[in-house]
């Protein structure tokens, strides 16, 4: 303090820079603490929208006996079915009608191909429906393939039946709305995993599994 009783010049320096220092120091306080509430209201939001994509089959016992396909999402939010795939003992299959052509139908003799696939794209017993490109809500279970054991099944509808834990396996790759994805395997007959991998984005399969025939 100078002699006259008033602050200093050196006084009021470091006065002023502990002001600008504080002001510095609460300010990046400020910035530190909106941007983890941001961050927390993000990854609070995402977590109320995870989505979790299964497949699983499911057949009734009355008569007609009938088995489903399905695919479903246990989570709570929306799924985006990027892409799927279905192997038949590690061969990619490119529709209902080459699974059951190939899994469960006596190849007709000397053709050298597998069973009748003609027949097969005919036979009114079979229904499918939409799988990959599809958005699946929280709670919402959609079939992909529907087999009535008719008359005119029986012998595929029991072949499917009985072979297809063990031989048929899935690969599959779903995002949330927030563009979080995450690629799931799976084989019928084996526990699910409950963790799938996250990928940045899906990858496209060579030989992806849709409802069109050839």
């Amino acid at each position: 303090m100078s002699q006259n009783g008033l602050p200093s010049l050196l006084d009021r320096h470091w006065a002023e820079s502990a002001l600008a220092i504080g002001a510095v120091i609460i300010a990046g306080v400020s910035l530190w603490v909106a941007f983890d509430a941001e961050r927390t209201n993000r990854e609070l939001v995402a977590t109320q929208s995870w989505p979790f994509v299964e497949v699983y089959e499911s057949d009734t016992s009355d008569e007609p006996r009938v088995m489903r396909l399905i695919i479903a999402n246990d989570g709570i939010g929306p799924a985006k079915l990027e892409s799927f795939e279905l192997f038949w003992k590690g061969k990619p299959q490119r529709n209902p009608w080459e699974l059951l052509a190939n899994c469960c139908t006596p190849a007709q003799k000397g053709s050298g191909q597998p069973g009748n696939y003609t027949a097969l794209q005919a036979n009114v017993d079979l229904q499918t429906s939409s799988d990959e490109g599809v958005v699946v809500r929280a709670g919402e279970a959609i079939p992909f393939l529907v087999l009535t054991r008719g008359a005119g099944s029986t012998d595929v509808w029991d072949a499917l039946h009985s072979s297809l834990r063990g031989n048929v396996s899935l690969r599959y790759c779903f995002c949330s709305v927030f563009d979080e994805c995450w690629l799931a395997t799976q084989l019928f007959g084996r526990p699910r995993s409950m963790n799938p991998p996250r990928v940045r984005a899906c990858p496209r399969p060579q030989v992806p599994y849709n409802n069109i025939g050839s």
